[in-house]
């Protein structure tokens, strides 16, 4: 269930905060705004001091709206995608920048959006410092079906194991292996087993977290 804010700025945070700030600006702020941080779990006083400055920003502009900060564990990837994506789903209206920060945090972020169908991502050049939008790729758990979710859901797997298990004729799955191969989500090892390539496994991940909460 998607949480009520007028808007949520999702961003990157490294040891400069200006490009958020200027987002933040740019954009301005009332009070069912909120402001969400993304950033290492390792601490950094350069980090700590950023985050301080936008802190006193944005209560300098509107008292009233929400700083939060998300830590992550820049070495888990498909985590922080799965993570992350459930965040920007649970908004509404949500601002994405992916300019700051480490840079396995940003790009979790901007996978995340794309995961999301989020459209436009916000990224600084460190040329220039001038904003541009980023566009992002649809990896939407809508566009499987849900025999293709149920063969990516069992593997790795050769043709016949995914056969048997699902009653369904060697054909057909052969049919919606080859359609997931196309889509980018898996590929076949050299033994003949399919696999699920990261991209397969952080969609797989989200749709089994969905039909849990189902």
């Amino acid at each position: 269930m998607r949480e009520t804010f007028t808007k949520t700025f999702i961003a990157t945070l490294g040891f400069d905060q200006s490009s958020i700030v200027r987002l933040i600006g740019e954009r301005g702020l009332s009070g069912g705004d909120r402001v969400l941080l993304i950033t290492s779990a390792l601490p950094h006083p350069r980090t700590e001091s950023a985050l301080q400055s936008i802190k006193e920003f944005v209560n300098k502009v509107n008292p009233s709206v929400r700083v939060e900060v998300l830590r992550l564990d820049e070495k888990a990837l498909i985590d922080n995608v799965v993570a992350l994506t459930k965040l920007i789903e649970s908004v509404e209206n949500p601002i994405i920048d992916v300019s700051g920060g480490p840079k396995m945090i940003a790009f979790s972020l901007f996978l995340a959006a794309c995961f999301s169908n989020v459209r436009v991502v916000y990224m600084t050049t460190e040329t220039t410092g001038a904003r541009v939008e980023v566009p992002t790729l649809t990896i939407s758990k809508q566009l499987l079906s849900d025999r293709q979710v149920d063969v990516l859901s069992l593997l790795p797997a050769r043709v016949s194991e995914i056969s048997r298990e699902l009653k369904l004729s060697k054909s057909t799955i052969s049919r919606i292996l080859n359609s997931l191969t196309l889509k980018g989500l898996i590929y076949k090892r050299s033994d003949r087993v399919f696999v699920p390539t990261l991209t397969g496994i952080i969609l797989r991940s989200l749709i089994s977290s969905s039909r849990k909460i189902a």
